[in-house]
């Protein structure tokens, strides 16, 4: 693992992506529950079903919300440390929701989950790649 200092910096940016899909599901949480039309598209749409589905129990929509962003939260801090399995889980999970989406003909939002699975999946290979030029280097 690469010090802070000379971490990869598309590994750093496709990590990142986690934590603006954390903090925008969170804006989207915060204006649902204020009473606002808009969100944005890179949300999730697992936190946009429940606010949805619990809007008169906000409470448990507030609680899940915050286990689903927390999670997300964690596995960008996981992809910054440069853990391959965080890109891995993270990605998988984030295509996952995307079928959220998909259920109700959302295509918006689906094409964002696709890009931001590009971004993500550059900084899975980037680590890949790494992984085994240090193999090689080593031998």
């Amino acid at each position: 693992m690469s010090s802070p200092t000379t971490q990869d910096p598309v590994v750093l940016s496709s990590a990142r992506w986690f934590w603006w899909i954390a903090g925008l599901s969170l804006v989207n949480t915060v204006m649902f529950h204020a009473g606002s039309d808009t969100n944005f598209v890179i949300g999730l749409g697992l936190t946009t079903l429940t606010n949805v589905m619990f809007a008169q129990q906000v409470g448990l929509a507030v609680a899940i919300a915050v286990v689903t962003i927390g999670f997300y939260f964690f596995i960008g801090l996981q992809a910054q440390r440069e853990r391959l399995w965080a890109f891995y889980v993270g990605g998988a999970v984030y295509v996952l929701d995307a079928l959220i989406y998909v259920r109700f003909e959302d295509w918006m939002p689906v094409a964002f989950h696709a890009l931001a699975c590009f971004y993500i999946a550059k900084g899975a290979m980037r680590l890949r790649e790494r992984g085994s030029e240090q193999g090689t280097a080593q031998a």
